[in-house]
């Protein structure tokens, strides 16, 4: 309720300052003619106010405060308001800036400037004087249609700019649904294998039991370590799973598998240096992967954005996480979030899966030229999960 009164309340601002202004040149008219008449004083009072108040509705009915407006030029007078063609422009801007009708605008300049012309004519004033009135409806009426013209596409502009927006965003939701999708099909691989070692270890501590309950002991360590890995897994990428029939099948990539990733980009016509720094520790298979989709995602953004130009790759280990960062001497960022765009929609899909991990993503301009990609991942699992 409080949101609509603001509305009227600003659809109400422009009619309320068009009738102060007509309050305010009724004033100044009826004094000039007050003080020296153009007609007799009742005439003179007449052509004050008629000239001045269709002013206070040009924007609810410019069509007919114009014609109002002309309408007191049919009046003959012996001289004219100092205002009078003020107000011609203003009725005839509006005329031209608010009526669609293009046929309305012309009839009615057309009409106005007829009556300016005809009664300058027989007026006491000399025949080149014909042309004021005929500048002051046409000139105001044209800028008035180029305003509304401008005004026209300024929304048309502005309403395609917000489709593009709301596109934009539900691509960006898509990629990052589709990615928490890939997610859920991999940690299925992942989690599965340890549950299948549980349940392997766990027939073999059953049979162990009865005859020698001490050879169960190496079966109930496996399953705790099984069990305490798929914990951990499923913590990480708790939230993300998606029904998803297409289940991908096979071992799941990760640092071992970076050499042989950079080697396939050499041989696509990539010059790739990968570079490890620090000691390499064991990660979890979720981090793992996310580091090889992103490293597989980056090089592919530099091959098909950047072509021939050199990328470095480069591993840092440390105690709690390990970094990632992809940088080529390409052109650079390209412009906003697309398909078509640097750093698009399979990036999108990789902040998710960083974002899942407790890691961070950035991406941008490199370090004096270039495009960089940047990721640190946990090693453990964030406490919050």
């Amino acid at each position: 309720m409080g949101l609509e009164r603001l509305r009227c309340a600003r659809a109400e601002r422009p009619h309320r300052v068009d009738a102060a202004l007509a309050a305010a040149f009724c004033a100044v008219s009826l004094l000039q003619v007050l003080l020296d008449p153009i007609a007799s004083r009742p005439v003179s009072v007449l052509v004050a106010i008629g000239s001045t108040l269709p002013l206070a509705w040009r924007r609810r009915r410019p069509a007919l405060a114009a014609l109002a407006g002309c309408a007191v030029w049919l009046i003959p007078t012996t001289g004219f308001l100092y205002l009078g063609y003020v107000m011609a422009v203003l009725l005839f801007f509006s005329l031209g800036s608010q009526v669609a009708d293009l046929r309305t605008v012309v009839a009615v300049s057309a009409t106005a400037a007829t009556i300016g012309v005809v009664m300058t004519l027989l007026g006491p004033e000399p025949p080149g004087a014909a042309f004021a009135p005929l500048l002051a409806v046409a000139g105001p009426a044209a800028v008035g249609r180029l305003v509304a013209h401008q005004r026209a596409q300024a929304a048309r502009l502005q309403t395609l700019a917000d489709e593009l927006r709301r596109e934009q965003a539900r691509a960006t939701r898509t990629a990052a649904a589709e990615e928490r999708a890939r997610i859920a099909r991999e940690l299925h691989d992942i989690v599965g294998h340890d549950v299948s070692v549980i349940a392997l270890q766990a027939e073999a501590a059953a049979a162990s039991l009865d005859s020698s309950p001490d050879l169960a002991r190496d079966p109930i360590a496996a399953i705790r370590e099984s069990a305490m890995n798929a914990m951990g897994e499923i913590r990480r990428v708790l939230g993300v799973l998606r029904e998803d029939g297409d289940v991908e099948r096979g071992p799941q990539p990760g640092f071992a598998q970076l050499p042989a990733l950079v080697e396939a980009a050499r041989a696509a016509g990539t010059s790739v240096e990968l570079t490890v720094s620090g000691s390499a520790r064991a990660a979890p298979a979720s981090v793992e992967l996310a580091a090889y989709r992103l490293a597989q995602e980056a090089l592919t953004n530099a091959r098909k954005h950047a072509p021939g130009a050199p990328v470095r790759l480069e591993v840092a280990w440390d105690e709690q996480a390990v970094a990632l960062r992809v940088t080529d001497t390409g052109p650079g960022p390209g412009l906003g979030p697309g398909p078509g765009a640097r750093g698009g929609y399979g990036l999108v899909g990789m902040r998710e899966r960083v974002r899942l991990l407790g890691g961070e993503l950035s991406t941008g301009a490199a370090p004096g030229a270039g495009f960089q990609v940047a990721a640190t991942l946990p090693l453990e699992a964030p406490a919050s999960a």
